[in-house]
């Protein structure tokens, strides 16, 4: 199916969610009626069925969403004259707004439109008695004197809601923007007002079709649209098509619910990358879970206590995460069908043209598979702060920490990176996670040279960038085929880059194990500073660290002294087999050497002062 079909069907199937807003007034999750779109008003009159004005209220800055059908005109006005066809500006609805406003400017024009166009609407048999009185009320032409003579209005221009109270002893809905009655009724008369027919490309069916697409889509500041044929002087027709239906057209129907649903998920569930939108849903409405996500965040959504945390050990996270996995399974059937979606404008703007930018439609369990299988394969152990609190996980780490490990830099407290770069790397591993295709090496490789310059972060920076890398590297092991190294530390291995690894987190521990104790814990070690020469040249480099150790080694207790000194004999040994104590580049497995063997003293001792905190 195309995008614009799965839209429509994904509105269809969730219509009992049409005007219920999931979310706060300063930020509404609303699925919104058809030929509907949202405002801001600043104030309400109140009325009653005869058209007699009751009172008024300014609005609440917490409550000023409302509801107002628009017709393809108004909703995307910008200047001219299209009025609303119901609540709209001051300026539009009142006749005497030239009286009091302090504009040079007449807006008679504005409000003849305004009236004409509520008149065909609310002179209909059918239409109902709350519109009617609107528009009695409105012939009146006394709407300033009214608000000035209850002290609503405040000098400016803005939207105007409407309540109106009936005459009826049963409950009923008197907030014109939230009577469904009125939405249906208005629905129906604007489908009649629509003159030609042609075919939905979308549908195949004959309908009433529209060349005048929706903008507001991923906020209501945005101007930019998915489809436009507006160019009728430029490039858009020449020496191809007479019109913009020679080329497709599209049912009026079809596009608002494509676009409403649009709205709707990118507000109720979507990831936004910069000025990128990414969301997924099904086209059933089943829940999904979130996929731009690290593994702690994604699992934290779905766990029901907020005070457990992610499991800290291998074996622990794989139950979690099958758990997790699990319990998506039950709710999403054989024939759920997925979609992910990105859409973005070129420039990175709220105005031009939208591009879909990624679109992948595939069954649920099939992305809950490559979910399973990227969560399991791309996981390391990672400390994460969150507020005062702090914990340990396994997992994967987010796309985003991902690529900050990759090009980030330290900026202030934090490590940053250009918004761009961030948008277009995060593009690049969302088909590894949603599709199960290879990471990309490059990406992996710049992880590696980032992780291998401590001195440009701060501890807990770099620790982060360590973790996050070491994550990368066992997703790449697994894709291409290497052998993959696991978090605890392998005691038996010969890979001369693990090995030295190992060897850089010997010297290290040692000097700052001295450190600590003689009240320097803050004082980096020689390991951090030649660590980016130990990269490239090893050996050579190992000599010059292992010469600023003998300092420190005499300061050491003499079983302390025997345990390093045994331990970075083992690892010689190893070396020895290979032959491999040489100046050629250390590779990517390095810094799983370096980690292993630094956890490992942290399990021998947990109140070493390498916590990463």
């Amino acid at each position: 199916m195309s995008w614009m079909e799965v839209l429509a069907k994904t509105y269809d199937n969730c219509i009992g969610e049409v005007g219920i807003n999931r979310g706060t007034n300063k930020n509404p999750i609303l699925l919104l009626p058809l030929s509907h779109l949202t405002v801001n008003a600043i104030a309400e009159i109140i009325l009653n069925e005869n058209g007699d004005f009751l009172g008024a209220n300014k609005v609440d800055k917490n409550d000023q969403i409302t509801i107002v059908p628009v017709t393809e005109d108004s909703a995307s006005r910008s200047s001219g004259i299209s009025p609303f066809p119901m609540a709209d500006k001051l300026s539009y609805i009142a006749a005497d707004y030239d009286d009091v406003s302090k504009d040079e400017k007449s807006y008679k024009a504005h409000y003849k439109a305004y009236i004409e166009n509520l008149h065909k609407w609310a002179d209909l048999p059918d239409t109902p008695v709350k519109v009617r009185a609107i528009c009695v009320y409105l012939d009146k032409g006394t709407v300033m004197r009214d608000l000035i003579s209850v002290g609503v209005y405040d000098g400016k221009d803005g939207f105007v809601r409407f309540i109106v109270n009936g005459n009826s002893t049963e409950p009923e809905e008197t907030r014109t923007w939230l009577d469904k009655e009125i939405w249906d009724n208005f629905i129906n008369y604007y489908n009649t007002t629509f003159e030609d027919c042609d075919i939905d490309y979308v549908t195949g069916e004959r309908c009433m079709t529209t060349d005048k697409l929706p903008a507001k889509i991923r906020s209501t500041a945005d101007g930019a649209k998915l489809i436009s044929s507006n160019d009728t002087s430029g490039y858009t027709y020449r020496g191809r098509f007479v019109d913009a239906k020679s080329a497709a057209s599209i049912g009026y129907e079809t596009s608002q619910k494509a676009h409403n649903a649009l709205r709707w998920l990118i507000a109720k569930q979507g990831y936004r990358n910069d000025s990128e939108c990414i969301v997924c849903w099904s086209i059933g409405g089943e829940e999904m879970p979130p996929i731009i996500s690290s593994t702690d965040d994604m699992i934290d959504s779905w766990r029901d206590d907020k005070d457990e945390v992610l499991s800290d050990t291998d074996e622990s996270f794989a139950k979690q995460l099958n758990k997790y996995i699990a319990g998506y399974k039950q709710e999403i059937g054989v024939n759920t069908r997925a979609i992910v979606m990105a859409v973005d404008t070129a420039d990175g703007s709220i105005k031009g043209r939208l591009a879909i930018t990624y679109y992948q439609e595939l069954e649920g369990s099939r992305l809950l598979e490559n979910l399973h299988k990227w969560h399991r394969e791309c996981s390391w152990k990672h400390y994460v702060k969150k507020g005062d609190k702090g914990h340990y996980y396994v997992g994967a780490p987010s796309p985003r920490e991902i690529v900050l490990c990759a090009y980030g830099t330290q900026q202030g407290a934090f490590v940053s990176a250009d918004g761009k770069m961030i948008k277009r790397n995060i593009d690049r591993i969302l088909p590894c996670i949603v599709q199960g295709k290879r990471f990309p090496k490059d990406i992996m490789r710049a992880a590696v040279r980032n992780a291998g310059n401590p001195q440009r972060f701060s501890r807990y920076n770099w620790n982060n960038i360590l973790t996050w890398t070491c994550a990368v590297i066992i997703k790449c092991q697994y894709d291409y085929g290497k052998e993959v190294f696991k978090m605890a530390l392998n005691k038996e291995s010969t890979d001369r880059d693990y090995l030295f690894g190992r060897l850089l987190a010997v010297a290290h521990k040692l000097e700052d194990y001295v450190n600590f104790k003689s009240g320097n814990s803050e004082r980096e070690t020689n390991a951090m500073k030649y660590w980016s020469a130990y990269a490239q040249k090893p050996a050579r480099t190992y000599e010059t660290i292992r010469r600023g150790l003998q300092s420190y080694i005499s300061r050491l207790s003499k079983g302390s002294r025997d345990y390093y000194q045994q331990l970075t004999e083992e690892i010689f040994d190893k070396l020895a087999q290979t032959d491999s104590f040489n100046n050629e580049p250390l590779n990517e497995n390095y810094l799983l050497g370096y980690y292993s063997q630094m956890a490992e003293f942290r399990k021998n001792n947990k109140n070493n002062n390498m916590e990463e905190q």
